[in-house]
């Protein structure tokens, strides 16, 4: 290979980087990499009890070095611009996404909670609220309906259905006690990071 088809190799190099000599395109790693979580986030947010969407969304925002317009997030998310702003209103009441406006710009523009201990505490706390009082109070009223109902149940049935709904209480209990302890241990934990600086000041 003569000089000038080095240079002509190392200039189309230059020039397209994400391309092999051969010609033929291959994904550009880290868009490869961010399309594998923002993949997975959707379904991880599934487990969490959200929405896919807003799972794809935050994702879409965590691996953003800026803060995106709604616009953005619509391309970004191949979702119709109604989609989007549902799921950041609901974002947005859930403490995982920021807004903020820049001068001169009536456009919205959206940032993650990068703070992964207070994103998981901010959907502790409403899966708390909703879904596991949810279930402690099912459980609390078919014992009811079966104390009620009593006389017309025969005792081995009685029996059986009783131990199993206690037991299901007692459990959900048990996990409802354990979020709002971690969701304590969590306030704790930032009312002493808040209390911090002043304590060094006053040592100073």
């Amino acid at each position: 290979m003569d000089q000038r088809q080095v240079a002509a190799n190392q200039k189309r190099r230059r020039a397209h980087p994400g391309v092999p000599e051969g010609g033929g395109a291959r994904p550009d790693p880290a868009e490869h990499a961010r399309a594998s979580f923002i993949d997975g986030m959707g379904s991880v947010g599934e487990f969490w009890g959200i929405a896919r969407a807003m799972g794809r969304i935050w994702a879409i925002l965590y691996l953003s070095q800026d803060p995106m317009t709604m616009d953005d997030l619509v391309v970004a998310a191949g979702i119709t611009k109604g989609h989007a702003s549902t799921n950041l209103r609901a974002l947005l009441r859930l403490g995982l996404v920021t807004k903020s406006w820049r001068p001169g710009d009536r456009k919205e523009y959206y940032s993650p909670q990068a703070d992964l201990w207070e994103f998981a505490r901010s959907i502790l706390r409403e899966r708390q609220q909703q879904e596991f009082d949810q279930a402690l109070a099912s459980t609390l009223k078919a014992l009811a309906v079966l104390e009620a109902d009593r006389a017309r149940i025969p005792v081995d049935e009685y029996r059986f259905l009783k131990q199993r709904l206690e037991a299901l209480e007692d459990f959900h209990g048990t996990i409802d006690r354990a979020v709002a302890a971690l969701l304590a241990l969590e306030d704790l934990r930032h009312a002493v990071l808040r209390l911090g600086p002043d304590r060094g000041a006053r040592r100073r």
